[in-house]
């Protein structure tokens, strides 16, 4: 007989702080990004750590310069696509309006969190972020952390009825 006992995540410890604690909120991203479709694969350093992107997949660009993966069909979900396209490729993304957005909730202490793409290391302040549509999942397998600064800029809290 299979065993059927459940692998805990190595994010449970952190995940089940940041349930304990009850400060989970929803917020939608406000700011534009700009994103090209990348033709091979790389390895992408993010303000959280390196990341290994597929080719196929996006690589997004926000206002301060940050730089994150994201699959097309996340991309299409969270933003519009405008015709606006620069010099160098990179075209504007306004936030969709309709996106579910997201939930989050700020950790008091340096934390580090296994995403499905790879390691990344939050600050003290930073704010683990998980998919909206998770917000009942104590232990969601798509988190990942978001600068303190960086979400203060371009994110808003919204109340869970938007």
């Amino acid at each position: 007989m299979a065993d059927s006992t459940k692998v805990d995540s190595p994010n449970k410890v952190l995940l089940d702080e940041a349930n304990a604690a009850r400060r989970w909120f929803r917020a939608k991203k406000t700011r534009p990004i700009r994103a090209k479709r990348l033709e091979a694969a790389q390895t992408v350093k993010t303000l959280e750590g390196e990341e290994q992107v597929a080719a196929g997949h996006y690589l997004c660009r926000g206002e301060a310069g940050d730089i994150w993966p994201q699959t097309e069909k996340d991309l299409n979900r969270r933003y519009a696509r405008t015709d606006d396209v620069d010099a160098d490729g990179w075209r504007k993304y306004q936030p969709n309006p309709d996106a579910e957005g997201v939930m989050a909730t700020q950790i008091e202490h340096p934390f580090v969190v296994e995403a499905t793409w790879g390691k990344l290391s939050g600050k003290s302040g930073d704010f683990l972020v998980k998919n909206f549509h998770d917000r009942d999942t104590a232990d969601p397998s798509d988190i990942w952390i978001v600068d303190q600064s960086l979400f203060l800029q371009t994110y808003e809290a919204t109340s869970e009825e938007d």
